[in-house]
């Protein structure tokens, strides 16, 4: 009888060790995907507002404009801006569009001719 409570005794021990380990792998997991989810379009956002930055400079400082971006969860508004910290550098910020705002679109180039 002892050495059937010892072993049962063992036995919920390593189970507990095993189940920490996979509690923890599973956190960690779960952190992971919501990262993902919370970072889903506006890598793409900024993408675009640096290849926008390379037609030419944003013409107010700082610019603010919206983009719209397809995940895989559906389309996102974004707004971006453009900040200067310096003589040529920038700063290209995207966050997602808060309710009831609507910034105006991206536009295609920075070049002349692309606002009025």
């Amino acid at each position: 009888m002892v050495i059937v409570l010892v072993f049962i005794l063992l036995f919920l021990s390593l189970w507990g060790v095993a189940y920490r380990q996979t509690a923890a792998a599973l956190r960690a997991e779960s952190v992971e995907v919501n990262r993902v989810e919370r970072d889903e379009g506006s890598t793409q956002a900024v993408a675009r507002g640096l290849a926008l930055l390379e037609t030419g400079l944003p013409p107010s400082n700082p610019y603010v404009c919206g983009i719209t971006v397809t995940t895989p969860t559906g389309p996102r508004a974004f707004t971006v801006t453009f900040t200067p910290e310096g003589s040529n550098n920038w700063s290209v910020q995207a966050a997602p569009t808060a309710a009831g705002t609507s910034p105006p679109p991206m536009p295609s180039t920075f070049g002349p001719g692309t606002f009025p």
